[in-house]
């Protein structure tokens, strides 16, 4: 089997075509074993005298292999499988746990680590190798390496429990979007949806055996385009309160899936890690990994991002209620909001939502993204034709500079069963060079959830899908554009969530630049652009929206943060949902809004951390000013933004990067 198994071979890039059922547990369990008594070998030899080569790049070696697997087993679960690959892929990830679980409580290993440190060697080791090991040991700190060995027991008892409930929090959200449905046969109910959305409504209905259009909660970008679009408002209020009562107490599949015991035992557990590890709260603990210096820091700045926003927050809430006044609404509903909002900003563009789609088909989309990465990073993104992929839907780019080959970007647009919902990138290898002087070259995987072409269009992207496109670009390029040889500090995941997201975040400025949309802007029919006086029009209408989207960012991190922040302090997480909402958002929601209850965030490692997409975009947008000083597409600007930002990974401080790049530190932090 090893000889044949492609998880176990080398390449220089996945055989993906190649990997079956029966290759999962035999190479993971082969790693595994290999990694345990290379592990063993390492720590005999370098308990005394340890050097890098000898410790640290042979463990990166062994990590590198197991990580690589596993985000394979990650890639290649973006399609149906049978149960049975579900019980592997679970069986390998319990092995793969249970080895970086001895590494994380490895006393010995973590003590050669440590001597490596303090040893005279070490002095004069690079700011890279210095910032990795400082890495490393804190790693180990935090997971508890030096407590006693029965607190080390609970300690593992407690990450167990943790991890356990994390899936069945998103076992349950998946369950419920995936367990409503309505069924629509009378076109007259659909009035208002765009000619693409009500094809994609219908193609959903087709595939499920039935005539008629079929609204589900599976993609949240149909969610958010019916909402906004229909002019049925009963619809609107049936799709709402299905949507905001998934996995609760609440609505129309109320206890089903229920994750508020979820939510409250989890919110427990982190506590009890967090106090046994020394901590006031989990928001205390998570920081240990971030950026932010404190609580009192992510407190701060989150409050004055609030004050900031809110009297814009406050007009263009009024603005909505004088539209419902206009439509005879004497009970403003939340499923009315996004209705309103888009009403408004019509009024303001000669171009509907629905229209201005047309201007961004993806395809076309993606060739002047790939037009704009060229123009200000001086480097080429090259289609491929002939390569193994997990979907025909795939489409694999090189990244050159010159003739130098950089890494690989592979791009998975369109929703699909089982894919999650929203974009996400993978960073699927990370750029390492090994102790002969060896370079793996990194690879990004973007998963898209967009609207499959259809047979006489092809897919198109909303504006809130073209920025979601721009942010999760500026994370593969973050993966694939560092230099840096150390692989846990040339990847994403490297940088802690708050530093990680401002890539993605700086990338989506392009989205709101008049330069930038009259490049990439192109009606799939005629190729025709949209004019300078479109543009500004466009921008101007969406602004009411993106209100409410602040509005509801800023609510997220708030009470994403005072929920791990206070825990203990006697309030239910509803309550402190209802007073976060109080506190920002000005217009007012219902009592059966569960919105917890399906905010995965909280268990895909963002918990205590949501606040990082306002931290990065308000890092991203002091930025920005520079390429508005310079021209949006000026090439020096952007080589040293790339110098700035991207070549060093997780080697330099974020806030270091940003004063190289603008001269002066960032103002808010």
């Amino acid at each position: 089997m090893s000889d044949r198994n492609p998880l176990l071979q080398s390449h220089d890039l996945v055989p993906y075509e190649d990997i079956w059922l029966e290759h999962l547990q035999p190479a993971i369990l082969q790693i595994v074993t290999g990694n345990r008594k290379a592990m063993a070998d390492i720590i005999a030899s370098q308990s005394l005298n340890p050097t890098w080569d000898g410790l640290v790049l042979a463990m990166d070696e062994l990590q590198a292999r197991l990580d690589e697997a596993g985000d394979v087993l990650e890639t290649l679960g973006q399609l149906p499988r049978p149960a049975q690959w579900h019980a592997a892929v679970g069986a390998c990830r319990l092995e793969i746990s249970a080895w970086y679980s001895e590494v994380r409580q490895s006393v010995p290993l973590f003590q050669a680590y440590q001597t490596l440190a303090n040893s005279e060697a070490a002095g004069q080791f690079s700011a890279p190798r210095k910032t990795l090991l400082a890495k490393k040991l804190n790693d180990w700190r935090i997971a508890g390496v030096n407590l006693p060995a029965a607190d080390m027991k609970a300690l593992t008892t407690l990450n167990d429990m943790i991890g356990g409930l994390e899936g069945v929090f998103l076992d349950n959200v998946q369950a419920a979007n995936s367990g409503w449905e309505k069924h629509i046969t009378d076109e007259s109910h659909l009035a208002g949806l765009s000619a693409h959305l009500k094809r994609k409504l219908a193609l959903r209905a087709k595939a499920s055996g039935r005539d008629g259009w079929l609204l589900t909660l599976e993609e949240e970008a149909v969610y958010t385009d019916v909402i906004s679009q229909s002019e049925n408002r009963a619809l609107r209020q049936e799709l709402f309160t299905a949507y905001s009562t998934r996995a609760s107490d609440q609505g129309p599949k109320a206890l089903e899936y229920d994750n508020g015991p979820v939510l409250e035992q989890l919110l427990e557990l982190r506590q009890q890690r967090a106090a046994l590890l020394g901590y006031e709260s989990h928001a205390q603990y998570s920081l240990q990994t971030k950026m932010a210096t404190s609580t009192a820091q992510v407190l701060s700045f989150i409050k004055s991002r609030i004050a900031s926003e809110k009297p814009l927050l406050d007009s263009q809430a009024q603005v909505l209620r004088d539209a419902a006044a206009l439509l005879g609404y004497t009970d403003l509903g939340a499923w009315d909001y996004a209705y309103l909002a888009q009403m408004m900003g019509a009024r303001q563009s000669d171009i509907s939502e629905a229209e201005l789609s047309a201007y961004f088909p993806f395809n076309r989309v993606l060739e002047g993204l790939v037009l704009v990465v060229q123009q200000l990073f001086g480097v080429r993104l090259i289609k491929q034709k002939n390569f193994s992929s997990w979907h025909p839907d795939v489409q694999l780019f090189e990244v050159r500079e010159g003739e130098s080959l950089l890494g690989h970007i592979f791009v998975d647009p369109y929703w699909r069963a089982p894919k999650m919902d929203g974009c996400w990138t993978q960073p699927a290898r990370n750029r390492r060079v090994d102790a002969q002087g060896r370079v793996t070259l990194p690879v990004a995987i973007f998963h898209g959830n967009f609207g499959a072409p259809g047979a006489d269009a092809p897919s198109m992207l909303s504006h809130l899908q073209l920025s979601m496109l721009f942010h999760e670009f500026g994370h593969c390029l973050q993966q694939v554009l560092t230099r840096s040889s150390l692989r846990e500090l040339s990847g994403i995941r490297g940088l802690g969530i708050d530093a990680s997201e401002f890539a993605g975040k700086m990338l989506e400025e392009w989205c709101w630049s008049r330069e930038s949309l009259l490049w990439i802007a192109r009606h799939y029919k005629t190729d025709e652009g949209l004019s300078s006086e479109q543009i500004d029009q466009i921008l101007d209408a969406r602004k009411v929206a993106s209100g409410l989207r602040t509005a509801d960012e800023l609510m997220r991190s708030l009470f994403d943060f005072e929920l791990h922040r206070t825990y203990g302090d006697g309030r239910s997480v509803q309550e402190v949902l209802v007073s976060t909402r109080k506190e920002v958002q000005p217009l007012t929601w219902p009592e059966t809004d569960r919105f917890a209850q399906a905010f995965d965030y909280m268990v895909t490692g963002y918990d205590a951390g949501y606040y990082a997409y306002q931290w990065s975009q308000s890092l991203a947008r002091q930025v920005f000013e520079r390429f508005e000083h310079d021209g949006v597409f000026n090439a020096d600007t952007g080589q040293a933004f790339r110098e700035a930002f991207y070549t060093p990974g997780a080697e330099r401080p974020l806030l270091e990067s940003f004063e190289m790049f603008m001269g002066k530190p960032p103002e808010g932090f």
